[in-house]
């Protein structure tokens, strides 16, 4: 019996957007000197995205290996 395919991808056009956004706001926006509280926010969110592209794969892993 053939396997469903998988209802996620590992890596969407989403994600690469938040990558170049990444990227852009580390060279150019965060600033601790001037604006501590935006600079955290915005690592805050970041990494609340890290953890969700993290989860995702180990989700999808679990469901390809069962």
């Amino acid at each position: 019996m053939a396997k469903p395919p998988l209802p996620v991808k590992r890596w969407s056009m989403l994600d690469t957007i938040n990558t170049c956004l990444l990227i852009a706001v580390c060279l150019f926006v965060i600033d601790f000197q001037k604006n501590a509280t935006l600079s955290w926010v915005i690592i805050i969110a970041f990494g609340i995205w890290v953890v969700t592209v993290i989860a995702r794969n180990i989700y999808l892993s679990n469901l390809r290996n069962k």
